[in-house]
């Protein structure tokens, strides 16, 4: 049966996974499931990041290609990483591997790439003497590598005071303690409802909400949801659902210090704008995040 090549979607998910493992295992790699998990969801959703091809035959994903996008001073610009490349041990040795690697290097030019780089590791001539074919020069290097915590904002303190409010200064409000959880969500209604590419909320325990100042005008967006606005200026303030009645969730952007914040999520990308780029890594979800859960009820601080 003859082979495609093209380029892996989000129903190729688990089998991509499971080629993945079985290719650094052999390399003697076993990065955490959930961290591989992140990398392939961050590719999928965001080709800016890389490409993820598959080789199938018979209606069966029989081989993989990864690549990831970067900027390199050696090559004077952007340039690109084959990750990784694997072909089940049944299928070696008939050209699958080549026609993989081809695709990575046509998807790297297309993507204004000036190179592209990959490493093969001591004893695995075979490999080495395909990129030779291919057109690859080796390098007299040795890679090394040192693992980082990414950084990210400080979380704060349990006790530490939010305040904010409306653009005009007629709604004023606080919330005390550390937020419940922090989302970049993309749905249309949060898009429609600021008129912002995407909202970012806070979400805290309800009993540690107060408005100080004025009173927000309430309106229900769905019959399961309530958002509140100033109505002198417009500004968003707050979103309130019956599925979670202990929480609120605090537009980020009406906060005096939204800087605070650290985000942990996206939400709704099935609705995200094709123009948008995100240089995050943070997972992302195609409607809500599946682990949402409510606040305690016994969580009042204020």
């Amino acid at each position: 049966m003859p082979i495609e090549i093209r380029a892996a979607t989000r129903a190729d998910r688990e089998r991509v996974l499971a080629l993945l493992g079985a290719q650094l295992g052999e390399h003697t790699i076993r990065p955490p499931d959930d961290a591989l998990a992140r990398a392939v969801d961050r590719i999928l959703d965001g080709p800016e990041f890389g490409r993820l091809f598959v080789a199938v035959r018979d209606g069966a994903i029989v081989g993989l290609a990864g690549l990831t996008f970067g900027w390199s001073f050696e090559h004077g610009g952007r340039s690109a990483w084959l990750d990784e490349v694997y072909v089940e041990p049944a299928e070696r040795g008939g050209g699958i591997g080549a026609a993989l690697v081809r695709a990575a290097c046509d998807a790297a030019a297309c993507e204004g790439a000036h190179a592209l780089d990959l490493e093969v590791e001591a004893g695995h001539e075979r490999a080495a003497r395909l990129y030779e074919r291919l057109g690859f020069e080796p390098h007299q290097r040795q890679r090394w590598m040192r693992r980082l915590q990414p950084a990210g904002p400080v979380s704060p303190a349990t006790d530490t005071e939010y305040t904010g409010g409306c653009l005009c200064g007629s709604v004023r409000y606080r919330a005390i303690g550390a937020p419940f959880d922090v989302s970049h969500c993309h749905c249309s209604l949060c898009r429609r409802s600021t008129g912002a590419p995407f909202v970012t909320w806070a979400t805290f325990p309800i009993n540690a909400f107060a408005f100080t100042r004025g009173t927000a005008h309430a309106r229900a967006s769905t019959p399961q949801a309530v958002r509140s606005f100033c109505a002198q200026c417009g500004t968003a303030l707050t979103f309130r659902e019956t599925a979670r009645p202990n929480s609120i969730d605090i537009a980020a952007g009406s906060l005096d210090a939204p800087q605070l914040l650290r985000p942990l999520d996206h939400t709704y990308t099935a609705s995200m704008l094709p123009w948008l780029r995100f240089a995050d890594t943070l997972p992302r979800y195609e409607h809500v995040n599946p682990s949402e859960v409510d606040c305690p009820a016994d969580d009042a601080r204020r």
